[in-house]
This record gives C-alpha cells, structure tokens and sequence, in this order.
C-alpha cells in the first residue's frame, strides 16, 4: 500500500519543510488543497524559522528567566515575544537578510565577536556578572542579522555553561553545531582562544566538546545504570561525587585560585544559583558562620560545611 504524502505525520512535514527553500515550500503546497492546509500551518513556519535562523526567542528566555541575565532593553522588543504569524515573520526575515551586504556583515560580525571574547576576559578576572549580560547581547545582535556565525551560539552556550545552567547551554550549542559542525573558537589568527575551561580545567573547548563536557556533568548526577549516587555517606558527610562536584563548583568561582571565594566571587556564585545579589554584609557573615581564611573570605572547607548542613537542614535535623 502506498502512503499519500498528505497522510504524513506532522514531523515529517517539519522535516521537509526545513530541508526545502521557501519558494519550493510554497510551490509544494499549491499542488494540493491538503498540503496547503498543512504547510502554510504556523506550526511548520515557526519550525522553518527557528531551523533557518536558529530560535533566538527561546534563547533570549533561556538568557533572561533561566540565567537571570539583565539584557540590552531594545532586545525585548525584538525577542522578548514570540511572533503570532510566523509565515510572515520568516518573510521579513528572509527580507532583510538577503538585503544586507553579505560579505560586510561577515566582517563586521567576526569583528565583534573578536572583541566580545576578549571582553569576556575580564570575567575571568572579577567574574563581573554585567559582563556576561554585555556580551549575550552583542552575540544576540549579531545573530539577529547573520544567524548562521556559529560563533555567537557557542558564547551563548559558554555564558550559560558559566551560569550553571547546564540543561540550557545544551540549546544554543546544538545550533551551532547545525550551522556549522567545523566550527572551532580560534579567532583571526588561528589562535587557542579565550574559552579555556577554567570552570574545570585548562583545556579549549570546541563546539562538540562542550556539549560533551556538560553532557558528562549532567551525567555525573547519576551513578551506574542511571541510579542516583547518594548525597552523604554513612557517616553522614559528603558523598565522594558530591564532593567532587561541589569542589568543581567552588573551583569555576574561584578566579584567582587562593583557595578561597572573595566577596565579589561569593556574589558572582550566588547570583548565578539563585538570581539575587545578597547585601554586602553576606558575604563576611557567611564566611563566619561556615569557615574563612585569614581575610575573612568563604574557604573552600566553608563552602562544603555549607552544603552538608543545607541537607541536613532540609530534612529537619538541627545542625546548631
């Protein structure tokens, strides 16, 4: 029995949609009042656009209530809604894309993402939160106009890697590798770039390896088979894989690797975890409270206290 393509189910359409340029789309559909109905659906163009110039709306809501980034205001216009006709929008998109000097925006897009790695340096060196925030939004306005620099969608893949939210960065990299799966972060003198991985350790990350890394972390959750690796031992402290990526954790925060988490780094770990900024004095009462170094500063012993009387805590057990 033969199968009528107007009997496909809706993921095929998808499929070929994206695969097919508009006006062969277009053309497909007038062959059949069905496929009409089917193709011309918001459904499929909303597919085709974010396969075409990469979903930047679910990335900026990713950026913005996932990561807590405050962005660029005239980028909520932009992207902080959804379109309701997305045939329309891919339209206009389409438009302007072809409209723009190719070659210009090549080189000026390259120019800024040059310069936005080596602004993201200076995170290294403070972890200034405001500087992720900069950054993201230059990667989103070069996007906006050339969505195929592979580029900017592993910056945003690495911000979100930074923030810890693991599960999020998988998105933008996935992009980036459909774009363009050769993509390697060197800049224009084909040398190691920026995006060494002092979260973890200090070698570079290209797309595929990114991905990779954070698909071990996430992994690293679960024990053999997929069971979960308990969070103390029997003697009621850390488990030894908690231990470990919690000492990861403390390690990604701690710029200048003294051992300890300076105010500025405490607040850049807090906010990244829970959204807010704590009031000065925080830093220095939690650092009493849990353990700190000879400056008054959060240890790394501190941190892991930290973690073993939130969980006994939680569970209702008095740990004063």
């Amino acid at each position: 029995m033969v199968a009528r393509i107007e009997t496909f189910p809706a993921t095929v359409y998808e499929h070929l949609a994206n695969a097919l340029e508009p006006s062969d789309l277009i053309a497909l559909a007038s062959t059949s009042k069905a496929l009409y109905q089917t193709l011309m659906s918001n459904s499929v163009w909303k597919s085709k656009s974010a396969h075409d110039f990469g979903d930047l709306f679910h990335i900026y809501k990713l950026l913005t209530e996932s990561a807590g980034l405050e962005l660029a205001p005239d980028l909520a216009p932009k992207l902080g809604k959804e379109p309701t006709d997305w045939r329309q929008f891919y339209i206009r998109k389409n438009a302007m894309i072809d409209d723009t000097d190719n070659d210009a925006l090549v080189s000026q897009a390259d120019k800024e993402f040059n310069e936005a790695q080596d602004y993201l340096k200076t995170f290294q060196s403070d972890g200034n939160i405001t500087v992720l925030s900069r950054v993201a939004s230059k990667m989103l306005w070069i996007l906006d106009v050339f969505p195929t620099h592979a580029g900017c969608y592993y910056v945003l893949a690495f911000i979100l890697y930074v923030l810890n939210r693991l599960e999020d960065a998988l998105f933008p990299l996935q992009i980036g590798r459909r774009v363009d799966p050769t993509f390697e972060p060197v800049d224009g003198n084909n040398r190691n770039l920026l995006f060494r991985k002092t979260v973890i350790d200090d070698w570079e990350l290209g797309l595929l390896e990114l991905e990779e890394e954070i698909t071990r972390i996430l992994s690293g959750y679960k024990g053999a088979g997929g069971d979960e690796v308990p969070l103390v031992d029997s003697s009621g402290m850390l488990s030894v894989t908690l231990a470990e990526v919690l000492n990861e954790i403390f390690d990604s925060f701690d710029k200048d690797k003294d051992g300890a988490l300076k105010p500025q780094e405490l607040d850049a770990f807090i906010f990244a975890t829970n959204g807010t900024r704590p009031p000065p004095q925080f830093s220095r009462q939690m650092a009493q409270r849990f353990g700190s170094n000879a400056r008054g500063w959060l240890s790394r012993d501190g941190f892991l206290v930290k973690f073993i009387l939130l969980f006994w805590g939680s569970l209702g057990v008095d740990t004063f």
